[in-house]
Parts: structure tokens; C-alpha cells; sequence
């Protein structure tokens, strides 16, 4: 009888101590991990938005870049983290890809709990300044007069940037020369050099380069111009529909099986700081749009490109084998 109190007692306060830490959330600081080096836009996006969400919080969230695998060393080590809301992970569209192109992938998307989403960047269709293409209707009307002779760059093999041209191919029934990059920036200068006619990247990695003029912008990968480039027109305005809903996304995720009120602490705090304008100011100088999302829609959202990314990799034969 006393071993059974004993048992029972160690079991109450086992589960006592989960409760109460949970409910004192946090107690000490936070890790969100970054998939890519310091310095760039994804780390510079995700610093901007946690100095702003610790004036919110009891014990600060400290970033900790940790690269290699496209961010898929970052991602699995959170998936396979304790669920405790002392591990996140600021993800980026990447992620999803990786578990839609990869059967075998490391980790899954249902080992996350999408906490919010924070924003998006648009990707720019980019030729040379000097370029005999001034518009994308340019561009199409050469790929239809000459199939398979426009060579197209982008900063890899199932980016992101690699999914807006198959879908762009798709709607303006062109067939191109894929030319994958090791990043954006061997892209910037495989545009530059001459080695491609045209290339999808990021807005972050050619701004500067066409507000100088040595590179030309042809349309943007969005339904809605940017202030940063007011002139860009759309790829819907161009009536390529499908082309301007594909863009990167950032937001952060937790490991699975975090406590309901662990996440709605984390998510009081990031509704708070994400939409400010502050935020917003930052986000937009270097090259991002804030796009808040609270967690339930960001679970949403997340789970539509989960399907939407696996339907244009069945269709483009992307899925590895």
C-alpha cells in the first residue's frame, strides 16, 4: 500500500512540475535556429523580428546560426527536439520543399507546430542591364520563336526559384535551358557574365544591382508591387496568375507536441512585435514584406504549400527517386 502512495505521489508531482513549467513559461532563454550563416537575409529577416518579440518576453530568444543542408541540419535537429518551447526553428518555404522533392527526407512537416508566420520576399525575373529583353512579353515571345535556346539561372535545383520557372514555363507553354546556381549570388553573376540570358532570384540579391542599371527587373513573382520598386510590374499584371503566387516565406516552427499554453505565450508575443511598424520598416529596407500570420493560419498556409509544392514537383518530375 505505501509503495502504491509512493508511486502515485512521485506521478502527481512529475506531472505537477510539467504543468507549472509550462504555466511559468519562460524561465530561461529561448534558442530559434537558423538554417543558413550569419549575415544573411534569412538570419538578418529572422534578427529583426526577435529583437522585437524579446520586449514581449520574460527570458530572451537568442539566434543561433546553425547552416549546412539547405537549412536541413537546423530543421531536423529541432524536429527531434524536446517539445518544451526552449527550441524553435525560423523555417523557411525551403522546408517544405525539402519534404515534398525528398521520400526520404530526415524529417516530416507533421514533426513541426507552426507557431506564426512572418513574411515573404518576392523573387524578380532578372536579365543584364544591357539585355535585348525589356519586358517579360520580350521574353516570351523569343522562347516561343526559339524552344530550348533561352538559358534560364537560378540559385539551384529545387529552390524555390526553381519551382517559379517550371510553373512559368507551364503558363507561357515555352520550353527553356535550366541553368542551376549554387546560390544567389553565383546566380548575380552568371546574369552579369553573360552565362545565362535571364535569371529567378531573390530581391534581396539584385536590388542594389538595378537601382545602378547593370541589372534590368522584368516582373516580379507577386500580385502586388513592392515600394521598394514601385515601376516592377507583376507577374499578375502580365497574366501569368500562377507565376506571381510563388514566392520565399519565413515563419517560425516549434518540434511537435508543444503545450497549448506554451504556444499561446509564444504566439502573444510574436502578434504583438510582427505586425509592428517598426517590424514592418526593417523588414521592407532589406527586401522583405511583413506578412503576419497567427499560428492557426500559419498551420494552414503551411499545409496548402505542402500540396501546392507537391503537385508542381509531380507534374515537373522534380520528386527525387
Amino acid at each position: 500500500m505505501k509503495k502504491t502512495i509512493s508511486i502515485l505521489t512521485i506521478l502527481f508531482l512529475v506531472m505537477g512540475f510539467g504543468i507549472a513549467s509550462a504555466v511559468d513559461y519562460p524561465t530561461k532563454p529561448i534558442t530559434l535556429y537558423v538554417g543558413y550563416a550569419a549575415g544573411g537575409a534569412t538570419d538578418t529577416a529572422a534578427r529583426i523580428v526577435t529583437n522585437q518579440v524579446n520586449k514581449y518576453l520574460e527570458q530572451p530568444i537568442i539566434v543561433n546560426n546553425k547552416p549546412g543542408g539547405g537549412s536541413a541540419v537546423a530543421a531536423d535537429f529541432v524536429a527531434k527536439s524536446k517539445p518544451d518551447g526552449y527550441t524553435l526553428f525560423n523555417s523557411t518555404i525551403t522546408t517544405v520543399i525539402q519534404t515534398v522533392i525528398n521520400p526520404v527526407n530526415p524529417f516530416k512537416m507533421t514533426e513541426f507546430t507552426p507557431i506564426v508566420g512572418l513574411y515573404n520576399m518576392p523573387l524578380v525575373i532578372v536579365v543584364k542591364g544591357d539585355s535585348q529583353f525589356n519586358t517579360i512579353e520580350d521574353l516570351v515571345v523569343f522562347a516561343k520563336k526559339n524552344p530550348n535556346k533561352l538559358n534560364v539561372g537560378t540559385p539551384g535545383m529545387n529552390s524555390v526559384h526553381h519551382f517559379a520557372l517550371e510553373i512559368f514555363k507551364r503558363e507561357a507553354k515555352i520550353e527553356v535551358n535550366h541553368i542551376p546556381f549554387q546560390g544567389d549570388a553565383p546566380g548575380v553573376v552568371g546574369v552579369m557574365g553573360g552565362h545565362v540570358d535571364v535569371a529567378f532570384l531573390g530581391i534581396v540579391a539584385v536590388a542594389e544591382h538595378m537601382k545602378g542599371g547593370t541589372m534590368k527587373g522584368l516582373a516580379m513573382t507577386t500580385s502586388k508591387r513592392t515600394t521598394q520598386f514601385p515601376n516592377l510590374p507583376t507577374m499578375a499584371e502580365k497574366g501569368f496568375s500562377n507565376t506571381s503566387n510563388i514566392f520565399s516565406w519565413g515563419g517560425v516552427f516549434a518540434p511537435a507536441g508543444l503545450p497549448g499554453t506554451v504556444l499561446e505565450k509564444l504566439s502573444a508575443a510574436y502578434q504583438k512585435a510582427a505586425p509592428s511598424q517598426e517590424v514592418i520598416s526593417q523588414l521592407e529596407k532589406v527586401g522583405f514584406a511583413a506578412t503576419y500570420m497567427s499560428a492557426k493560419d500559419f498551420d494552414h498556409f503551411v499545409k496548402d504549400e505542402h500540396k501546392r509544392l507537391g503537385d508542381i514537383a509531380q507534374s515537373a518530375h522534380m520528386i527525387q527517386k
